[in-house]
């Protein structure tokens, strides 16, 4: 991990939510434990925790699947489901 780019990251993460993004705007991070992890970011996100399976398209369709259908169905972007 670049711990060393996180503060510029929430800086930018700061500039983006106080513009009002659109409402489909979504920012996916996976990182590895670290106590070097803005704060600021961690307090105003959703985490999600999980033993991750191996290698990174087992771990995205992991999280994927446990989206609700109802989450999906949300979702304004036929692609997206």
């Amino acid at each position: 991990m670049l711990v060393s780019w996180l503060k510029k990251l929430e800086v930018i993460y700061d500039n983006v939510t106080k513009s009002k993004p659109d409402k489909q705007f979504r920012l996916w991070l996976t990182t590895n434990p670290t106590d070097k992890f803005p704060l600021g970011i961690l307090q105003r996100s959703l985490k999600v925790v999980t033993e991750p399976p191996d290698g990174l398209s087992a771990n995205v369709k992991q999280n994927y699947m446990k989206l609700s259908q109802d989450i999906i169905d949300e979702c304004p972007k036929q692609e997206f489901a």
